[in-house]
């Protein structure tokens, strides 16, 4: 995307700086949405793999092309930089109302009394008043948040945690009805968080995170030239 951000490169280094350097005071959490999961079902029974028998070959198991649709889900998830366990769950929306309930269950994940850290996107579902309403109203609780950049949301640990959703649990995944989508997802994050859970590395962009760090250096050298 065209950087039309002057302060693109300073807020990219402050989210992967906190990525590389978590704070202390409490857990620190990537949060977003994942909206449009498509709950859809093949028009015919799947048909299984046929064995080899000589001299012709096995067969793969085939599917339908064809489907029926049973509208979407959304999954609204955090990802614990720490230890890499995700805290989600699946709505029919992912309007400010759902946030909030997201944030209700990631209050119940830290220690009372420390303060959360949220990486999210700037989107009016995470700063509306309903949002703000929600906080005064729950003021035993801080929340901190840091805002992505606009378009920089592959920042975000919580992007690698959905393609591993999506290669794992939806790819070929054939749900009857949004009960059941809700089922399979909420079902593969405890999954997930008992034998796959870990935390992640910052190794892709380096050499972008870098280039961030050389652009800010010589913006400020700027005025000193001048």
């Amino acid at each position: 995307m065209n950087d039309r951000d002057p302060e693109f490169a300073t807020k990219a280094v402050a989210i992967i700086e906190l990525l590389l350097s978590p704070p202390t005071d409490g857990p620190l959490f990537c949060v977003d949405e994942k909206p449009g999961i498509g709950v859809r079902e093949p028009t015919a029974p799947d048909q299984p793999p046929v064995p080899r028998q000589r001299p012709a070959t096995p067969r793969p198991a085939r599917r339908e092309f064809e489907y029926v649709r049973h509208g979407t889900v959304d999954l609204l998830a955090g990802f614990r930089v720490k230890d890499g366990q995700v805290c989600g769950m699946v709505r029919l929306q992912h309007r400010s109302r759902e946030f909030c309930e997201l944030l209700a269950l990631l209050d119940e994940q830290a220690p009372v009394g420390q303060p959360i850290h949220l990486i999210l996107d700037p989107v009016s579902s995470h700063w509306s008043a309903e949002v703000q309403a929600w906080l005064a109203a729950h003021a035993h609780r801080t929340f901190v948040f840091h805002f992505l950049p606009v378009h920089a949301s592959w920042l975000s640990f919580i992007e690698v945690w959905f393609s591993t959703l999506s290669r794992k649990c939806l790819h070929g995944a054939s749900f009857a009805d949004p009960t059941i989508a809700t089922q399979e997802i909420e079902a593969f994050i405890r999954t997930y968080n008992l034998h796959m859970a870990h935390p992640y590395e910052w190794k892709k962009g380096v050499r972008f995170y870098k280039r961030l760090k050389a652009k800010i250096a010589a913006r400020q050298e700027l005025p000193l030239a001048a």
